[in-house]
C-alpha cells in the first residue's frame, strides 16, 4: 500500500492510503459473500441460499460499503506504521476514490502530544536554609496537647474556643429557609464555620438559653440568600470547653511513643519532625521551581482537541469536588463570582499545565532510562505491610488490583527525585529526612495522587458508508 503524509500543523496530519488491486478485489469478494449469507429466499433456510443465487440479491452499494469497512483497519494500520505515528483518539475518515478497481482513503489524525526538552539538569537551584524556632516547637507541642484533650461540660458562659451544642432555625423575610436549620449541632466558636458575625454573637451564651443571631449573608453567596438579612434562633443545650492535659513526663510516657519518655524527648522529636517537614517542603518548592524552568525552556506540540479533552477532565474533577461539598457548580459560580468564561479559561490553563508536567516527566524518564525493578515493587508492598502491621499477602491482595497505578506512582517518584537531585545546589539532607521518607511512602498508598497521563482514546476506525454515486 502507498501512503502520503501531509502535515496540517498543530499536531494534525493527513495520510492518504491507496489499497493495492488484489487485496481490494479480495475484500470485495469477501464482502459480497458475507452479505450473501444474510439473504433470505423462499424455499431456503436462513443462511443456506446458494451463493450464486444470493449474490444477485445483494445491493452493490451495500457490498461496496462493506468492502470499504473490511479494508479500513488495515489501511489505518499501514498509515500509522509506515509513518511511525502515535495517534490520539479516532481518525477522521474520508473516502476520496472508490471503484471496482481502486480505493483511496484519507485519514486525518490527531497525534499524541510531544515535547522537546529544554535544560533539565544542572540548574543549580539552592535549597532554602532550614531553621526551626523555639516558638514553632512550642506550637507543635500545643498541637500534641490539643489532640489529646477532652471536651468537658462548662458551667459558665461560652467563650471563643468552646464548643456550643445547639438547635438553630434560620429565617429570611420572616420565613424559614431551606438548609437553614439543624439539631444538636456542635459548633466551635472561632472556627469560622459559619458566615461572619454568627459565632461572635454566641460568645457569652449559657446552657438552656435561646440566642437570636442577626447576620447578613455575603453578596457572593448562593443566589437565593446573597446579600439578605437573616435571623437565626439558636437554642443552646450545652457548652463544652477543651481540657488540655498537663505537659509533663507522665503525660509523655502515656503516649506510648518509641524512645520518647520525657518532655525533653518529646520536644526533640517535634523539632526533628519540623526540620524534616521543612526540608521536605523546601525540596518540593525546589522541584516545582525546576519544573517551571524546564517547562519554560521546552517546546510542546499539543493539538487543540487534546487540550480540550484535558480541560474537560479538569472540569469534571472540579465539579465532583464541589458537589461533594454539598453545592452545585451553578451555586459555586454564584458564591465565587466566576462565570462560565472565567472557569473555562481556568480549566484550560490547568489542563495545559497537567499535560506539560506529564510530558516533561515522561520524557525525562525516557531519556534517562528510569525504570522500575520488581524488587522495588516488592519493597513497596513490604513497607506498607510493616507500617500497618499487616501480612504481606494481605497487602498484595488489597493493593494488587491497582498495581499498574502503583508502578506509575513509583516510577514518577524516581523521576521527580532524579530531577531534584540533578538540580539542587546543596544536596545534603538533615538526618530527619529518613522519617519524612517514611511519611512519603505512606502517602504513596493513595495511587490517585499521581499526575494523570492524557487519556489515550481508542484508535479503531469507524464504519464508513459511501454515497451511491461513489460506487458507480
Amino acid at each position: 500500500m502507498e501512503t502520503k503524509l501531509v502535515e496540517k500543523g498543530n499536531s494534525i496530519v493527513e495520510v492518504t492510503v491507496a489499497i493495492e488491486k488484489d487485496p481490494w478485489k479480495a475484500n470485495q469478494e469477501k464482502a459480497l459473500r458475507k452479505l450473501a449469507e444474510k439473504v433470505e429466499l423462499k424455499g431456503f433456510r436462513k443462511g443456506k441460499v446458494p451463493f450464486e443465487m444470493a449474490k444477485d440479491h445483494v445491493s452493490p452499494v451495500d457490498a461496496m460499503n462493506e468492502a470499504i469497512n473490511l479494508s479500513l483497519n488495515d489501511l489505518y494500520k499501514t498509515a500509522l506504521v509506515e509513518n511511525k505515528l502515535q495517534p490520539y483518539g479516532d481518525p477522521a475518515v474520508n473516502v476520496t476514490k472508490v471503484s471496482n478497481e481502486e480505493l483511496e482513503v484519507v485519514f486525518t489524525i490527531t497525534l499524541m502530544p510531544t515535547v522537546e526538552l529544554g535544560q533539565y539538569k544542572d540548574l543549580n537551584i539552592e535549597e532554602p536554609a532550614i531553621k526551626v524556632s523555639t516558638e514553632e516547637v512550642d506550637a507543635s507541642l500545643k498541637v500534641v496537647l490539643d489532640e489529646n484533650s477532652e471536651l468537658v461540660i462548662k458551667e459558665g458562659p461560652a467563650a471563643l474556643g468552646d464548643t456550643v451544642v445547639m438547635d438553630f432555625v434560620g429565617y429570611t423575610d420572616g420565613k424559614e429557609f431551606d438548609g437553614g436549620s439543624a439539631k444538636n449541632y456542635e459548633l466551635v466558636l472561632g472556627s469560622n464555620q459559619f458566615i461572619p458575625g454568627f459565632e461572635d454573637q454566641l460568645v457569652g451564651a449559657t446552657a438552656e438559653s435561646v440566642v437570636k443571631v442577626n447576620v447578613k449573608f455575603p453578596e457572593q453567596y448562593v443566589k437565593e440568600l446573597a446579600g439578605k438579612d437573616a435571623l437565626f434562633v439558636c437554642t443552646i443545650h450545652e457548652i463544652k470547653e477543651k481540657k488540655l492535659p498537663e505537659l509533663n513526663d507522665e503525660f509523655v510516657a502515656s503516649l506510648g511513643l518509641e524512645n520518647v519518655k520525657t518532655v525533653d524527648d518529646l520536644r526533640n522529636q517535634e523539632r526533628a519532625k519540623l526540620v524534616s517537614q521543612k526540608h521536605h517542603d523546601a525540596h518540593e518548592q525546589v522541584f516545582l521551581t525546576v519544573l517551571d524552568k524546564v517547562i519554560e525552556g521546552s517546546k510542546f506540540n499539543i493539538a487543540d482537541s487534546v487540550l480540550a479533552n484535558e480541560a474537560e477532565a479538569v472540569k469534571k474533577e472540579m465539579t465532583q469536588q464541589i458537589e461533594q461539598n454539598g453545592i452545585t457548580l451553578e451555586q459555586y459560580k454564584e458564591i465565587t463570582g466566576q462565570t462560565d468564561e472565567t472557569l473555562a479559561e481556568q480549566f484550560k490553563t490547568q489542563g495545559l499545565r497537567r499535560l506539560q508536567e506529564f510530558l516533561v516527566l515522561f520524557k525525562v524518564g525516557e531519556v534517562e532510562k528510569i525504570g522500575l525493578t520488581q524488587k522495588e515493587v516488592d519493597d513497596y508492598y513490604q513497607n506498607v505491610a510493616n507500617q500497618y502491621g499487616m501480612e504481606l499477602a494481605q497487602v498484595k491482595e488489597i493493593l494488587g488490583k491497582n498495581e499498574d497505578r502503583i508502578r506509575q506512582n513509583l516510577v514518577q517518584g524516581k523521576i521527580e527525585q532524579f530531577i531534584l537531585n540533578s538540580n539542587l545546589k546543596h544536596k545534603e539532607a538533615p538526618k530527619a529526612e529518613a522519617k519524612e521518607e517514611k511519611k512519603a511512602e505512606k502517602k504513596e498508598e493513595k495511587p490517585a495522587a499521581a499526575k494523570k497521563a492524557p487519556a489515550k482514546k481508542a484508535t479503531t476506525t469507524k464504519k464508513t458508508t459511501t454515497k451511491k454515486e461513489e460506487s458507480k
